[in-house]
């Protein structure tokens, strides 16, 4: 799942330095009829194959017409959408009206504007950009251990993850990010914003924040390459604390065997804030764990239908009771086990904090020709019984500071 969103936290002046050559690296695709023509036939394919609710190409070309003139600047404000046929023919005419932007980027440009307005968690990240990232992430594999979130009104919130060194430095969870090395972070494109936390191993960062209380300071903190555990397993006097950072692959059977030496923990606290989901078919295994086999865990239903997902693993934990900890960005997949356990556990399940976030669907991440990545809605989750908590969340039982 891709999530909602959420961000690589990472970057270095060192490796910024380098990012033009990476751009300029982009293979010659990008220009020429053909391969923007490519670029739009590769997206109408795979837009139809992954989404939960496809458009008919003729309406997505028409949106995408009027998505990239609206974004085309000054020059081309008194252009018609319908002032040539198809996308590819439009960004031709304009390619030939100024030769400063090729059709392969205008196309990119349009796909970038499109998405959001078709698909409430859509996205298009171009071919330069997917590139840069995975060139600096390749050379500098140090970071300060920090997701960032990005507010309705544009300010960069920083979420530092459990006892990484943005937290060990004293930034608090829901800090707005001022300036990264001095530079400026309000205005910013997020994504690159993230990257500039990435650096090699051992080399500082200096962050300038205001918490949550207002105060405005300022931190230089050492990037570390060591792994930042996305879930743990604490044991206390009262009884068993699983924390879940974010599902990936592997976390479901991470998670059994952590939990296996407590089949029988009396209190659990399952802590899911700021969890924005990840793999969807991990949080159904990790559901299934609490529950007899075969039992009904939750309903997926993609452009081709709905099927019951059944557990298959038996019952694996069995505390006495759950208490879940969850806030505004507990979201999607997070959102599913917590509606699965209340559903399937009655009476046994209590939540604490704030309403989740609202999203109740998965998403696909498939590469287009040329370079790019689409993030499309793939499946829209449910409960066995079908109940959904899109948009409206999922409220808790007892709000915080209660």
């Amino acid at each position: 799942m891709a999530q909602a969103p959420r961000l690589l936290n990472r970057l270095a002046a060192a490796c910024l330095a380098c990012m033009p050559a990476v751009v300029r690296a982009q293979p010659a695709a990008q220009s020429g009829n053909e391969a923007a023509a490519h670029l739009w036939r590769s997206f109408l394919e795979t837009y139809d194959q992954y989404s939960l609710q496809p458009l008919d190409p003729p309406t997505l070309d028409a949106k995408a017409r009027a998505a990239l003139i609206a974004t085309a600047g000054p020059k081309f404000r008194s252009w018609k959408p319908d002032a040539r046929p198809t996308l590819p023919e439009l960004a031709a005419a304009m390619a030939a009206e100024d030769a400063s932007v090729p059709e392969f980027t205008r196309i990119e440009r349009a796909l970038e504007a499109l998405l959001p307005q078709i698909d409430r968690y859509g996205s298009y990240k171009s071919a330069a950009e997917v590139s840069q990232r995975l060139e600096v992430m390749r050379k500098n594999r140090g970071s300060v251990q920090m997701t960032l979130d990005q507010a309705p009104d544009g300010r960069i919130l920083c979420y530092p993850h459990e006892e990484g060194p943005a937290e060990q430095a004293g930034i608090n969870p829901g800090a707005v990010l001022l300036a990264v090395d001095q530079s400026p972070a309000e205005g910013k494109n997020i994504s690159a914003v993230s990257l500039a936390f990435v650096g090699p191993p051992g080399t500082p960062v200096t962050l300038k924040v205001r918490q949550p209380q207002g105060k405005t300071e300022e931190f230089t903190i050492v990037r570390t390459d060591k792994p930042s555990p996305k879930v743990a397993v604490t044991k206390t006097p009262l009884g068993l604390t699983l924390r879940i950072r974010g599902f990936e692959k592997g976390s479901a059977l991470q998670i059994k065997n952590l939990l296996q030496p407590h089949p029988k923990p009396g209190r659990m606290t399952i802590d899911l804030r700021g969890n924005p989901g990840g793999e969807r078919d991990e949080a159904f295994k990790v559901a299934s764990l609490f529950f007899p086999e075969g039992t009904p865990l939750g309903t997926f239903t993609t452009r081709t239908g709905s099927d019951t997902a059944n557990d298959g693993n038996g019952v694996f934990v069995e505390p006495a009771s759950i208490r879940i900890l969850q806030d505004g960005r507990t979201a999607s997949a997070a959102e599913y086990l917590i509606a699965a356990l209340m559903e399937g556990l009655p009476g046994k399940v209590t939540l604490f904090g704030e309403k989740t976030y609202g999203k109740s669907h998965s998403t696909a991440g498939p590469p287009l020709a040329g370079g790019g990545k689409l993030t499309v809605t793939e499946t829209l989750l449910s409960t066995a019984s079908g109940h959904s908590w899109d948009k409206t969340g999922i409220p808790p039982d007892q709000a915080s500071g209660d």
